[in-house]
């Protein structure tokens, strides 16, 4: 992969109008924290937007997540993959990350905390091979919020399958980053349209404070 130049993250009035109007609400919901690996995050150009912000916001979401007892979930991938464990993900993007703790760790200030689920990502949604649905169900959860990178690949593709099993979903649109501006954009109107409600940090606090 190409390093991933700076963009501006979308304002709270450049967002595409949900189909959806869910609300997230604290004593349903849980916060997917998706591959905020170091492998992942090192592409985007450090310290300045998009990802600076989105890190900011992402852990803005995480306190009040810890405040609140809202289950926390994060997703990462193991690292030096057999080729059967990669499978095509081979054939678009190569070997992908090492079983390092150079790629594989979760980039401060994210660090997950006891209790907090760190799930291990086989393929672009979070629920593939994981125990994410199990896990929600247990716990009477039956909304995610999904903030995270790269939005129009892993976390789009994790918000189809949570919609796919009923499970209301909240793409944070200035929490997440993609490879560029017109792809985050991308990412968010079809979450719009098929699976989610787009919604900025702000908004989301403002309905889990509640």
């Amino acid at each position: 992969m190409k390093k991933i130049l700076s963009y501006p993250l979308p304002s709270h009035t450049d967002l595409p109008k949900s189909l959806a109007n869910w609300l997230p609400n604290r004593n349903r919901t849980a916060l997917l924290i998706h591959d905020m690996q170091k492998y992942f995050v090192d592409f985007f150009e450090t310290g300045v937007s998009p990802i600076n912000n989105v890190i900011n916001n992402i852990h803005t979401l995480l306190y009040i997540a810890r405040n609140f007892n809202i289950p926390v979930f994060y997703t990462a991938q193991p690292g030096s993959m057999t080729p059967e464990q990669r499978g095509l993900l081979k054939d678009i993007w190569g070997n992908g990350m090492k079983a390092i703790d150079e790629h594989r760790a979760i980039t401060p200030p994210l660090i997950p905390i006891k209790d907090e689920t760190i799930l291990t990502k086989w393929r672009y949604s979070a629920f593939f091979k994981s125990n994410l649905l199990h896990d929600l169900n247990y716990l009477n959860r039956n909304q995610l919020i999904i903030c995270g990178v790269y939005a129009h690949i892993g976390c789009l593709s994790t918000a189809i399958d949570a919609y796919s099993h009923n499970i209301e979903t909240f793409f944070v649109s200035d929490a997440v980053a993609d490879f560029s501006e017109e792809k985050h954009h991308l990412a968010l109107d079809m979450a719009a349209e098929l699976c989610s409600v787009v919604i900025p940090t702000e908004q989301v606090i403002k309905n889990l404070r509640k």
